[in-house]
């Protein structure tokens, strides 16, 4: 397995346990504002899938795809610790979501790194 292929499956296990974590953690949301739980459903599946395309392949859409997915989802949690969620208002930075954050950061660094290295011509 060469360093590109290692970052790749990195980053896609980095992807499905974020997607997994929003999964779990969805009901919980659903009962407290709705919106927010059916965001969790829809980011866990979205993770999901970007993370079984990204362990198969390579490509700038998927990269850019997967890092907007994760970026957003950190954004998301941030924003509802800070400043608020409309109607959704959270106090407590609780470990779940820490954790989230740091494996979507992890998602985000990983496709920085993939988009930025040079691309090889296929035959």
């Amino acid at each position: 397995m060469d360093t590109s292929e290692r970052t790749r499956r990195t980053a896609s296990g980095l992807l499905a346990a974020t997607g997994a974590l929003h999964l779990i953690l969805a009901p919980e949301y659903l009962g407290e504002q709705a919106y927010v739980g059916v965001l969790f459903i829809l980011g866990g599946i979205a993770a999901l899938a970007l993370a079984l395309r990204l362990w198969n392949r390579s490509d700038t859409e998927t990269w850019a795809a997967s890092a907007a997915l994760a970026g957003g989802m950190a954004v998301g949690f941030i924003l509802s610790r800070t400043v608020g969620l409309p109607g959704f208002y959270e106090e407590e930075w609780e470990l779940s979501g820490i954790v989230s954050v740091l494996l979507e950061a992890g998602v985000v660094a990983y496709a920085a790194r993939a988009l930025r290295a040079p691309r090889r011509a296929t035959a």
